[in-house]
């Protein structure tokens, strides 16, 4: 006679992770205190890699591109063409006047990606 023994339920081995509570001010030093505590590395090597993520993100804004940033949107630096000089009127007293030519100029943007805006729209704001 062969005897079995049954086998007992596994229960799931405790996460070596502790649950880590997200800081209530969002600043670069919580961020970094948080990410460093979450994943168990040391804050300094959090800080070079989010400084580099931060510069690879800007060097590619103002080459022109639009960089993605995560799943909240894209960033990007929009180019508004210059204008000529040209005459209009003032609002107030009608008088003719010339309206100044300007300066092509850069604008940083940001767009939002819908899932991110509708995820927000449900939010509770407190």
């Amino acid at each position: 006679m062969s005897t079995k023994k049954s086998a007992a339920p596994k229960t799931p081995a405790p996460s070596k992770k502790t649950a880590v509570k997200l800081p209530e001010k969002l600043t670069m030093t919580t961020m970094v205190a948080y990410i460093s505590e979450k994943h168990e590395i040391s804050k300094k090597q959090v800080r070079e890699i989010t400084e580099d993520i931060f510069d690879i993100m800007a060097a590619g804004a103002l080459r022109g591109e639009r960089v993605p940033v995560g799943k909240i949107g894209k960033l990007f630096v929009r180019v508004k063409p210059a204008t000529k000089a040209r005459k209009g009127r003032n609002p107030l007293t009608g008088e003719e006047m010339t309206i100044p030519a300007k300066k092509a100029t850069k604008v940083p943007k940001f767009t939002f990606l819908k899932a991110f805006k509708e995820e927000a729209l449900k939010a509770k704001v407190k």
